[in-house]
C-alpha cells in the first residue's frame, strides 16, 4: 500500500460515518466468502479481508456531522423493513481496481433504499457513491487492486461464474474502521 492510499484510509478511518449494510441468508454469505479469499490467494492482494467485513450490499454510506445518534435515527426506520431475494448475475469492476458481483435491480431493493435515505439524509450526509438515485449496488470482492490484480481476479471469478440467488436476512448499522456492528435487525 503506497502512502497516498494509506493516507486516505487514515483520513476515512478518522471520519465520523456509518454504513448501513445488508446480509446474506448462511449459502450465500459463504458462497461469496469463500470466493472472496480465492481471490486474495489468487492476486495475493488482501485488502478486503483487513477489516473483517462479511460479504454485504452497503445500502447506504453516511458521514455524521452534527454529533446527531445513527442508532437513535435509523432504529425505527430498520426495524420497519422486510426480507426480499435477489439474483447477483455479473461480475462487474469499479475502476480503478474493485471487483464486484452486481445483484439485478428490484423494486424492493430500490424500496428498501428510498426508506433508508427518506431518514438518514435529513440527519446526515451520504458518501458521494451513496446519494439516492446515483447509488450502484454492489457486493465488493476484492478491492484496491493493481491492474493486473484486477485482470486476474476477473479471470479467476469468471472462471466458474453462475447467478447467485440471495436471500437477505438483515440490516445493520456499522462502522468500518475499525469494523463494528452497531445495530443488527433481522429481516422478517
Amino acid at each position: 500500500m503506497g502512502p497516498t492510499q494509506a493516507g486516505a484510509i487514515q483520513a476515512e478511518e478518522e471520519k465520523p460515518q456509518f454504513d448501513v449494510i445488508l446480509r446474506f441468508e448462511g449459502q450465500a454469505e459463504q458462497l461469496f466468502d469463500s470466493l472472496i479469499r480465492k481471490l486474495a490467494q489468487v492476486t495475493g492482494n488482501t485488502t478486503r479481508l483487513c477489516n473483517g467485513q462479511p460479504p454485504h450490499v452497503s445500502m447506504g454510506i453516511f458521514d455524521i456531522v452534527d454529533g446527531s445518534d445513527p442508532f437513535r435515527v435509523m432504529e425505527g426506520v430498520l426495524r420497519s423493513l422486510r426480507p426480499f431475494s435477489m439474483t447477483f448475475d455479473a461480475l462487474g469492476a469499479f475502476l480503478p481496481g474493485t471487483l464486484i458481483a452486481v445483484p439485478i435491480m428490484t423494486d424492493e431493493m430500490i424500496a428498501m433504499n428510498r426508506a433508508i435515505h427518506t431518514v438518514a439524509d435529513r440527519v446526515f450526509v451520504p458518501s458521494s457513491q451513496y446519494v439516492y438515485g446515483t447509488w450502484v449496488p454492489h457486493l465488493t470482492l476484492a478491492a484496491e487492486l493493481t491492474h493486473g490484480e484486477l485482470v486476474q481476479a476477473f479471470d479467476t471469478a469468471g472462471l466458474d461464474w453462475r447467478p447467485v440467488s440471495a436471500r437477505t436476512v438483515s440490516i445493520s448499522l456499522v462502522h468500518h474502521f475499525p469494523y463494528t456492528e452497531e445495530l443488527v435487525v433481522p429481516l422478517e
